[in-house]
């Protein structure tokens, strides 16, 4: 599903990355797409969840970039299947070492545990 989503992203002309990947100083506005916490239901461990953090990044001197950004993540998101927001989104923060505003987005992927 990762995948999935990081294509979509890329599709959409919003820029994502993978953990790690992006280097230097934030020049536009890109993401991360990083996997979470995988948690079995209550009722079974053969299913269960994992969430996924869309980290956003927009330059230091772009703060009002940063709400329109997070709107087009969401909206490209939106229609994946078995992709649900979770509701939990974390403020606006700057990041020094990039030299830019970040925050995130939080979803969860309901999905067969393996193993």
């Amino acid at each position: 599903m990762w995948k999935i989503i990081f294509d979509k992203l890329e599709e959409e002309g919003l820029n994502p990355y993978a953990p790690g990947q992006h280097e230097g100083l934030c020049k536009k506005p890109y993401c991360v797409v990083k996997e979470g916490t995988q948690i079995p239901s209550l009722q079974s461990n053969r299913l269960g969840q994992k969430t996924i953090d869309i980290i956003v990044f927009v330059p230091i001197n772009s703060y009002i970039a940063l709400e329109p950004y997070m709107k087009s993540i969401r909206a490209a998101l939106k229609g994946l299947p078995n992709l649900r927001k979770t509701g939990f989104e974390t403020p606006a923060i700057p990041d020094n070492d990039k030299q830019a505003y970040t925050a995130s987005i939080e979803y969860v992927i309901m999905k067969k545990l393996e193993g």
